[in-house]
């Protein structure tokens, strides 16, 4: 009964038994559910890129009907008609960029957690793999960037490979972010979790090398490859770029220019009959096909394992056999289509975690419903700009400096010299007053009010809206207090503050939970030698930087993912309480600069232990250069003789 006990025995997912590979041909079922998905979708990208033009492009493009010629052209070009200038006072950017700064700042790192305690070393060692795996893949500004895409558009998702990055020059596993206006998924989602999700992809535009070096494994399928872009005209020059416009008309069949290649990648969760069946002698299980062979195989064992139980004296009751009962498989499968339908790569999921390769979030998904963080506060930005518009249009119009001059009473002068005589230093003026006349009644100057009172006050107020709805208030951008603030209150000001955007960073969080997960399943699969990764400074033990696979393949179910934080605030914390530990000489120095985080601990600690290896040897410390130490000597004994 011990060998129960222990860990590794126990219900496990067993390796796939076979690859679906039906014969290259055509996949047009699939590929209109594919196109199916992304018209489904059409909504949700008009609301991102209408919430993208706010926050970082033409606030006056939304199209409005023009009552001249009924023909629609953007609010600019309308308020230009009319003789305005269309102002705009970005207020949305500025949020953002506070968001991503707070996201910024409380930075996390992975830190793989393992249950048994005794069994530390494995989930620092596979801490370390993952962090190794985010600093190759520079995960803060992906993160960054999907958190910007998942405020403009209420989603974002990444995808997971492994292979040869050519812009590294290495293979690895690596992260890609996914651009959502080529993602597509099944749109009747309900779960938050994502866990009824049934289809996804993405949309590639590609030049024909590309295509070729990803697909072309034999010179026939090169050929193959060329006759189905056979179209693909490689010699097109760019007239803009970085404007989005390639994404701004994007389609499903048709590439975003003429001399890219269009490739649709497609994960379907399909099904088959098949039989489940659990060892409970070596606690696995897995899927068979749904034949007679695979039943008799599942039988012709069990037969085996009765007949060594009876050389055993053990009886049928007691022996372990393998249970089977008929059901349904679940599994995931890929394709790699053109877009007439051509499958240039398809096959099961070749991840160990049975899974496809993307993490898609969905932020805020209410009974199947899909929220803009940004969409919310667009109209008191459009009141804004609108305001300000109102306001120049009413100074622009209105009266300023006007002069109001008695022509009777310039008789020496004409109109010019009265109005040179006006506007120079030091001028003259000319006036014949009639009897009981004023000069007041003569020459008097107007300046009517520019705008009203009310207007100013509704720019303010829209401009406290827009702080209020998005939760970015004057307390959390640091802004100053007003006067007479206390500073106690001022900070429940600011925790306050940041309760509005709680929800948004708990769900970003889930999100790089969930695949931190997936990316440690994948180097489990794919990292396969021992490999030396000296990049997570001082946190780890020198043991756990050396991966090693067969250690760690294996520990899948006693893994959890955790964050740490990693803030210059945290550091700063742990750096006092190792400083006040070594000064009541609880620690000594060596263990207080291999736990710190100072810039300087590594090279001290170096420092420190080479001097120890020559003390040791009885060998010079190695501070001192071997020439200088002779100079010295030579200057001791000249300076003994001297004397």
């Amino acid at each position: 009964m011990n060998k129960f006990l222990n860990k590794n025995v126990r219900p496990a997912l067993q390796q796939k038994d076979e690859i679906l590979q039906p014969e290259p041909g055509k996949a047009f079922d699939f590929l209109s559910q594919c196109a199916a998905c992304w018209n489904a979708l059409d909504e949700a990208r008009r609301k991102m890129r209408r919430s993208l033009m706010y926050s970082y492009g033409d606030q006056w493009g939304d199209y409005v009907r023009d009552p001249d010629t009924s023909q629609y052209i953007t609010e600019g070009d309308l308020i230009k008609k009319n003789g305005k200038v269309p102002l705009k006072n970005n207020m949305i950017a500025p949020i953002l960029n506070n968001v991503d700064g707070q996201l910024r700042q409380n930075t996390m790192r992975p830190i793989c957690v393992v249950r048994d305690n005794s069994e530390s070393k494995l989930g620092e060692m596979m801490s370390v793999a993952v962090e190794y795996v985010h600093d190759i893949n520079e995960m803060e500004e992906l993160d960054s960037n999907s958190m910007r895409m998942l405020l403009n558009g209420g989603m974002t998702a990444q995808r997971i490979e492994y292979g040869i990055n050519y812009s590294k020059d290495k293979r690895d596993v690596w992260v890609y972010g996914v651009n959502p206006s080529r993602l597509f998924f099944n749109t009747n989602l309900e779960d938050v979790r994502m866990w009824d999700i049934t289809c996804v992809g993405e949309l590639f535009d590609m030049p024909l090398d590309d295509v070729l070096a990803h697909f072309g494994t034999t010179p026939q399928e090169k050929e193959r490859i060329k006759d189905i872009y056979g179209n693909a005209d490689g010699n097109q020059y760019v007239s803009s770029a970085l404007q989005g416009d390639e994404t701004r008309h994007l389609t499903f069949y048709a590439p975003s220019r003429s001399d890219l290649c269009r490739v649709i990648l497609g994960w379907n969760l399909e099904s088959r009959d098949a039989y489940l069946w659990n060892d409970t002698l070596h606690g696995t299980w897995g899927y068979l096909p749904y034949t007679n062979d695979s039943k008799q195989l599942l039988d012709i064992a069990n037969a085996k394992r009765r007949e060594r139980a009876q050389q055993k004296g053990i009886s049928d009751d007691d022996c372990l056999l393998i249970e089977y009962e008929y059901a349904t498989e679940r599994y995931w499968y890929y394709r790699y289509m053109s877009p007439y339908g051509d499958v240039l790569k398809e096959g099961r999921s070749p991840y160990w975690h049975g899974e496809h390769n993307y993490v898609l979030h969905l932020y805020p998904l209410v009974q199947g419903k899909l929220g803009n963080f940004v969409e919310q506060f667009i109209d008191q930005q459009r009141a804004i700009n609108r305001t300000a518009t109102l306001i120049d249009f009413i100074r622009g119009t209105s009266s300023k400096g006007v002069l109001v001059v008695d022509d009777d009473a310039f008789e020496s002068m004409t109109r010019e010299e009265v109005i040179d005589e006006y506007v120079r230093y030091n001028g003259v003026l000319f006036v014949k007053l009639k009897p009981g006349q004023s000069i007041d009644g003569v020459v008097r100057q107007y300046n009517s009010g520019a705008a009203v009172a009310g207007d100013f006050e509704l720019l303010n107020l829209q401009l406290r809206l827009i702080n209020e709805i998005s939760g970015v208030n004057s307390a959390i951008q640091g802004q100053s207090p007003k006067a007479g603030t206390p500073a106690s209150l001022y900070a429940q000001q600011v925790q306050n503050s940041s309760l509005n955007l709680k929800g948004l960073f708990d769900s970003f969080r889930t999100f790089r939970r969930r695949r931190d997960i997936k990316l440690m399943k994948t180097i489990q699969q794919y990292y396969t030698e021992q490999r030396y990764m000296d990049i997570a400074g001082t946190d780890y033990s020198e043991e756990a930087k050396w991966y090693s696979p067969q250690k760690v393949q294996n520990a899948e179910f006693d893994l959890t993912i955790s964050e740490g934080y990693n803030t210059p605030a945290y550091q700063m914390i742990a750096n006092d309480f190792l400083m006040e530990l070594f000064r009541v000489q609880a620690v000594d120095v060596k263990t207080m600069l291999e736990n710190s985080s100072y810039p300087f601990a590594k090279k001290i600690l170096e420092a420190i232990k080479r001097n120890e290896e020559q003390a040791a040897n009885n060998a010079p410390m190695s501070g001192i250069p071997p020439e200088l130490l002779s100079q010295l000597s030579a200057a001791q004994q000249q300076e003994q003789s001297l004397q």
